[in-house]
């Protein structure tokens, strides 16, 4: 699958769809915090942040995003982001 592409599956009244989205992460600069791209269609593109206050900051999705990067090799930025790990203050 590509980014972009839809699969629509109907079982009774539950409706549902598989939409493949593109992850990856990136930082700018060392200083800034790291984003984590989720695309999807031409008219989807955001970013999640773990930085408490940003207004794209979700501790939970970074996190299980970060994971999945993790275990797939993707995530080039060692232990950063690894305090979403834990509830705790920051």
């Amino acid at each position: 699958m590509k980014p972009g592409e839809v699969r629509v599956f109907q079982k009774g009244s539950h409706r549902a769809l598989v939409l493949a989205v593109g992850v990856w992460a990136n930082r700018r600069k060392k200083t800034w915090p790291i984003h984590i791209h989720i695309t999807g269609t031409k008219n989807f593109h955001t970013t999640v942040v773990d930085r408490p206050g940003s207004e794209r900051y979700h501790r939970t999705l970074f996190r299980d995003l970060r994971r999945l990067l993790v275990k797939e090799g993707r995530w080039p930025f060692g232990d950063d982001g690894a305090e979403t790990e834990s509830k705790g203050k920051r």
